[in-house]
């Protein structure tokens, strides 16, 4: 018999448990120890009262990690990882994990509730589509190694801004998905591009790294976006770059979770200057 508990109800070995047993095999190394689990559901703001542990008898044997926030007025959910062990597949414990969950969802007032998906990971997007989850957008990590140079044709006033201000701008990309957020992205510096109206046409926010002699060696690059009505998306885009990236240094920059049609402009110009696709996911959402 199957119980599904809180994972405040459980023991953190029993949890870690849950998570390495679920994700074995996974295409993407994702196994943690007790250290690293706890440190992610702090970085990514998981709940341990909105996230699940699926049990047979007292053996955990699946998982989904949680945490909500309010965005643009309304509390939205995220799902941070959904996992059963190997020989309890197929057997219903995936969709008992989730119904436990979007019954918490409601006692909570989430009203949107999102998450990602490998790209083929086709039963899991088939098993979230069952449950009321669409596919909103597709997402690509980005990655691009080596010198980081582009040309300015129009020179837009950059100035360092707050990243935990960024989501007052009209156009921050709020419901892009959570490692994306300000709030996931720590010690992340954030900057907005200026007009000669001084208005803030464009915003990136973005982290550096640097080796032991002080050079800038990768960035990853959380969001990075321009007024959409502006005539000169590219040109704002571009100026932020160029801020951004010192351009006789050859480093790794990498874009976790970029939207391709939500960001259909900012995706089309990192193409342009050489960013290729590592992986792939899809983006799905369900309304309460």
């Amino acid at each position: 018999m199957v119980t599904i508990k809180r994972l405040s109800q459980c023991t953190l070995e029993d949890t870690v448990k849950a998570w390495n047993d679920g994700f074995e095999g996974y295409s993407a190394p994702v196994q943690m120890d007790m250290d690293s689990f706890l440190t992610r559901l702090v970085s990514e703001g998981l709940s341990p009262s909105l996230s699940v542990v699926a049990y047979s008898s007292d053996i955990p044997i699946g998982i989904v990690l949680s945490g909500t926030r309010m965005i643009n007025g309304k509390k939205v959910a995220w799902n941070g990882g959904t996992a059963v062990a190997k020989e309890y597949r197929h057997q219903g414990v995936g969709k008992m994990l989730m119904e436990e969950l979007f019954a918490l969802y409601k006692k909570e007032g989430v009203e949107i509730a999102t998450l990602e998906a490998i790209y083929d990971n086709e039963k899991a997007i088939s098993l979230y589509k069952s449950l009321g989850y669409d596919n909103i957008d597709e997402l690509h990590y980005l990655e691009h190694k080596g010198k980081m140079h582009v040309e300015i044709e129009r020179n837009y006033e950059i100035k360092s801004f707050p990243a935990s201000q960024l989501e007052k701008i009209s156009f921050y990309k709020g419901m892009n998905p959570w490692q994306t957020h300000w709030r996931s992205a720590k010690d992340a510096e954030g900057i907005v591009a200026l007009n000669a109206n001084k208005e803030i046409v464009g915003y990136a926010n973005y982290r550096h790294s640097y080796d032991a002699s002080g050079k800038h060696v990768a960035t990853v690059l959380f969001q990075c976006e321009a007024l959409s009505m502006n005539h000169d998306y590219e040109g704002i885009i571009k100026s932020l770059f160029h801020h951004m990236f010192d351009s006789t240094n050859e480093i790794r920059i990498v874009i976790p979770n970029l939207p391709v049609t939500e960001s259909k402009e900012t995706y089309d110009f990192l193409m342009k200057v050489g960013f290729t696709s590592i992986a792939k996911q899809v983006y799905m959402r369900k309304y309460f």
